[in-house]
């Protein structure tokens, strides 16, 4: 009876829900802008996803880069983004982007 009980539980977990077992989305953003970015958010489409701060607090500087990831536990691939600059102005994607696809998203004016 032990073996078998064993073996459910093996089974189980080879079975699991893949969304248990979602991967961070590691991209690179760059401000191809003259003014630095202060905020920068990533929405996921469709579903109930929240909106996530990615910068947390320190600020992209205009013509600089850095290394960002999406951990917030979906499998969701496309998000929507907002990026607010140190003048409170924003930018919107007007398209939505798939950050399993690409690994470097730029900001131009």
């Amino acid at each position: 009876m032990r073996q078998f009980a064993s073996l459910a539980l093996i089974a189980a977990a080879i079975f699991a829900p893949s969304a248990a077992y979602a991967e961070n989305l590691a991209f690179k953003l760059e401000n191809n802008t003259s003014r630095m970015i202060v905020k920068f958010y990533a929405t996921p489409v469709g579903g109930d996803g929240k909106r996530l701060e990615l910068l947390n607090k320190k600020g992209l500087w205009a013509g600089k880069s850095r290394s960002l990831t999406i951990a917030d536990g979906t499998d969701a691939c496309v998000y929507t983004t907002r990026a607010v600059f140190e003048d409170d102005s924003f930018y919107d994607v007007t398209n939505k982007v798939d950050f399993c696809e690409s690994d470097v998203y730029s900001i131009e004016e």
